[in-house]
C-alpha cells in the first residue's frame, strides 16, 4: 500500500500515475528521507538511530502499573491465608475466600508478566531505539485532534455496544422461551449493564488522557506513543497490520492497525496520531516505508 507524495492519495499497485492530482510516481519516491530528520539512505535501515530534534522523555508509564499489581498481588496473596489467620471456618466462607483470593494471585501474576514485557519495550523506545520521528503539535492542533478522536472513539465503542445488546436480547428472549425461566433476561440485562460501563466511560477517560498529555506524538519501528497512550505491536503475539493516511479527518491523520490474539481470536486496535501542519509528505514516507515492511 503505496500513498502520494503530493496529495496523500492511495495508489494502486505499480501505478505510474496519481489517479487523484496526476502526479507522476516514481519508483525511489519513498526514499526521499524523512523531513529535515533523516537522511535517504537512514530510512531503509532495520534499527534507526535516533538523530537531533528527536527528543523524547516521558515516565514510564507501564511500569508503574506492573508496580501497581505486585501491590495488588501482594494483598490478594495476604487474603489467601487470611481465613486461617483470623481463625475462619472454611465452610462458613473461608475456602471460598481463599480460593477466590489464590485465583487473584494468578491473574494478577499474568497482568504483571504481560505489562513488564511493555515496560521492557518502551524502555527501548524511550531510550531511542527504531525511533522513526516525534512530532510537535500546536494548542489548536492538538485540541481538535483530542476532540476528533475523543467522538470518534465513542461512535466505535458504542456501536460495538449495541451490537453487543442486540445479540444478548435476542439470545435473552430465545432461551427464555426455550428455558420457561424470566431469570435468564436478568441475566442477559447484567451482562448488557456490564458492557455499557466500558462502551461508555471508556472514550471519556481516553480523551481526559490526552487532554492532560503534552502535545507530542513518537513514532518508532515497534510502537507509537500519543501524549500518554503507548501501542505497542511487538512481542506477545502482536504484529503491525496496515498504515494509513486518513485525509477525511480534520486534522489529517496517519493511523497504524495492529492486532494481538485473544481467547476469540485476534483483536485489532488502531493508533490515531494527527498529522501536523507541514508534515504530510513526512506521514506519507513513513506509511510508505511500514506497508513495504509489512508486505
Amino acid at each position: 500500500m503505496n500513498f502520494c507524495a503530493k496529495c496523500g492519495n492511495q495508489l494502486k499497485p505499480d501505478a505510474r500515475f496519481c489517479g487523484k492530482c496526476g502526479e507522476t510516481i516514481s519508483q525511489d519516491q519513498e526514499l526521499r528521507g524523512i523531513g529535515s530528520a533523516y537522511t535517504t539512505s537512514q530510512i531503509g535501515i532495520s534499527a534507526v538511530k535516533p538523530v537531533s530534534g528527536l527528543e523524547f522523555r516521558m515516565p514510564n508509564s507501564q511500569r508503574r502499573i506492573v508496580n501497581l499489581w505486585l501491590f495488588l498481588m501482594a494483598v490478594f496473596l495476604f487474603c489467601v491465608f487470611l481465613p486461617s489467620i483470623i481463625g475462619m471456618d472454611g465452610m462458613n466462607g473461608g475456602f471460598f475466600m481463599s480460593f477466590m483470593a489464590g485465583f487473584c494471585v494468578i491473574m494478577s501474576l499474568v497482568v504483571i508478566l504481560v505489562y513488564r514485557s511493555r515496560a521492557k519495550q518502551l524502555d527501548k523506545i524511550l531510550a531511542g531505539e527504531g525511533r522513526i520521528a516525534v512530532w510537535h503539535y500546536t494548542p489548536d492542533e492538538w485540541i481538535r485532534f483530542i476532540a476528533a478522536d475523543y467522538e470518534e472513539d465513542k461512535k466505535i465503542k458504542r456501536t460495538l455496544f449495541f451490537v453487543v445488546a442486540i445479540i444478548s436480547v435476542i439470545v435473552g428472549i430465545l432461551l427464555t422461551i426455550t428455558l420457561q425461566d424470566a431469570i435468564v433476561l436478568l441475566i442477559i440485562t447484567g451482562i448488557i449493564a456490564i458492557v455499557a460501563i466500558p462502551a461508555f466511560l471508556a472514550p471519556h477517560f481516553r480523551y481526559r488522557k490526552l487532554q492532560h498529555s503534552e502535545a507530542t506524538t513518537l513514532i518508532s519501528e515497534k510502537g507509537v506513543i500519543v501524549g500518554k497512550m503507548f501501542h505497542l505491536w511487538a512481542g506477545l503475539g502482536a504484529r503491525l497490520d496496515q498504515v494509513v493516511i486518513n485525509t477525511e479527518e480534520e486534522p489529517n491523520l496517519i493511523e497504524f492497525t495492529y492486532s494481538m490474539p485473544t481467547r476469540n481470536g485476534r483483536e485489532e486496535q488502531v493508533a490515531r496520531l494527527p498529522i501536523p501542519k507541514g508534515k504530510k509528505q513526512d506521514a506519507i514516507i513513513i506509511a510508505n516505508y511500514f506497508n513495504a515492511r509489512i508486505i
